[in-house]
């Protein structure tokens, strides 16, 4: 990447940077039941983009002496996006199970690396052709230099065990609270969380790796960190071409046709038994499909008479009847029952969703309502 004028590792990176720019814009552009977790993605992948053709730049040998490389341009725009990379996969993650205020002053902060770096790559005049770890600088320069450096590849870490438990939660909130979320929007985020872990685990063995191995093994090693990045890129556009239609779909429940009144009433009072006199809500697992195994009824039509009869959706329906459970054992006659215990008694499995939606339904904590008697 460093000898000849766009060499096949420069066309590489030119053409993934590239396809980066039609993802983002597709993103964009194609319909989505919640746009913003998409249009962050869609910068995301924008963002990729740039470090693509900044590193092609930076590291392309016949550029060293271009006009664009004799200022710290290049390098700052670089520097910036590797440090943004960690912050907006963050927001994208955390964006699919809540609509995030994303002009909150608190989500600033997540910007103050990428600032810093870009203030010191500024103010001492680091140009490409210093920002390379082979050339040696001395005093401040060398200090600042290094600094970026270590920010730039340590600090993605951070990011990587926030994404991880971000995910985790999504994950575990989808469990216990109802959620519009496709499968594939899941397995979207799942593949651009890992394939991006193994990117920046290895960009940073590879920088732990520099000084210590040849110039030529650290070239590889380099080379490599980007075909990464290009095939993750690939994979996810390969992905995004065989699920197509469940990317596209806006609604998570097929449409169900309306129910007859006298047929109405039958499942109702089917639905009702399930819940009072077998109280399937005390299932930790249960969900639609395992219900309608339960009580005989087809998923779209439990689905629409818990619409029309309830107003409600099957997890908010469920989580009513568990909350209703937990209130009775909450009462001065089961006192010698923790709080914990009582939550898998009444069917959670999760102590923070109980939390959540208890307080939500009943106005108080938990332990607020047992003080009360």
């Amino acid at each position: 990447m460093k000898t000849n004028f766009l060499n096949i590792h420069d066309v590489v990176l030119l053409l993934t940077a590239l396809e980066c720019c039609v993802l983002a814009a597709l993103l964009n552009l194609l319909p989505a039941k919640h746009l913003q977790p998409r249009r962050i993605l869609s910068a995301f992948f924008v963002l990729i983009a740039l470090v693509l053709t900044t590193t092609l730049i930076v590291w392309n040998g016949d550029l060293k002496g271009a006009a664009i490389n004799q200022s710290p341009l290049v390098v700052t725009i670089l520097a910036v996006c590797l440090l943004l990379q960690g912050p907006v996969l963050y927001f994208y993650l955390r964006s699919l199970s809540q609509k995030m205020q994303l002009l909150r002053w608190w989500n600033f902060l997540h910007l103050v690396p990428a600032l810093v770096a870009a203030l010191l790559l500024v103010l001492f005049d680091i140009n490409s052709l210093e920002w390379w770890p082979t050339t040696e600088l001395v005093g401040a320069e060398n200090t600042a230099v290094a600094f970026i450096w270590a920010l730039v590849k340590i600090s993605p870490l951070g990011y990587i065990v926030a994404c991880v438990i971000a995910e985790y939660k999504l994950r575990e909130n989808l469990k216990a609270l109802y959620s519009a979320i496709s499968m594939s929007e899941l397995k979207l985020a799942d593949a651009v969380l890992a394939g991006f872990c193994i990117h920046w685990l290895w960009s940073l063995l590879a920088y732990v790796l520099e000084g210590q191995v040849s110039a030529g093994v650290s070239d590889s090693l380099g080379i490599i960190d980007n075909y990464l990045t290009v095939i993750l890129v690939n994979a996810l556009f390969v992905f995004g071409l065989i699920n197509t239609r469940q990317l596209l779909s806006v609604n998570a429940m097929p449409v169900a046709k309306p129910i007859q009144p006298t047929k109405m009433d039958h499942k109702v009072a089917v639905i009702e038994k399930a819940m009072n006199e077998d109280k399937l809500y005390l299932e930790s697992n249960i969900n639609l499909e395992r219900f309608a195994e339960q009580t005989g009824l087809r998923p779209r039509d439990i689905s629409a008479i818990l619409k029309m009869h309830y107003q409600s959706n099957f997890f908010e329906f469920i989580n009513r009847y568990r909350v209703e459970e937990a209130k009775r054992l909450l009462s001065p006659d089961y006192k010698n029952e923790t709080v914990l215990e009582i939550i898998y008694k009444s069917g959670f499995n999760s102590p923070s969703a109980f939390h959540r939606f208890f307080k939500r339904m009943v106005g108080v904590t938990p332990t607020e309502f047992r003080q009360q008697g």
